[in-house]
């Protein structure tokens, strides 16, 4: 099965780890990946990638769920997500 990249944004973090959100599109249909690079230790240059994919179908309610982490994160507020 063949991705392919429809867009793709980056974010660089103070800390050194990137974060790669990658638009795809596969026969089983467009999803987000999302992936975590950071620098091994020991300078050798090498790092370790996590990734993760979010499908279009669940793609709002991932976001909502970020966004209530954000509003606890940013205002101490209480987490509502349903189970």
């Amino acid at each position: 099965m063949s991705n392919t990249e429809l867009d793709s944004f980056r974010l660089k973090t103070e800390r050194g780890k990137t974060f790669f959100f990658d638009l795809m599109a596969n026969s089983n249909g467009r999803f987000l990946k999302i992936t975590e690079s950071r620098p091994r230790e020991g300078g050798d240059n090498s790092f370790i990638r996590n990734f993760m994919t979010v499908p279009e179908e669940y793609l709002q309610e991932f976001l909502s769920y970020l966004r209530e982490a954000n509003s606890y994160f940013k205002n101490g507020d209480e987490i509502n997500a349903e189970q």
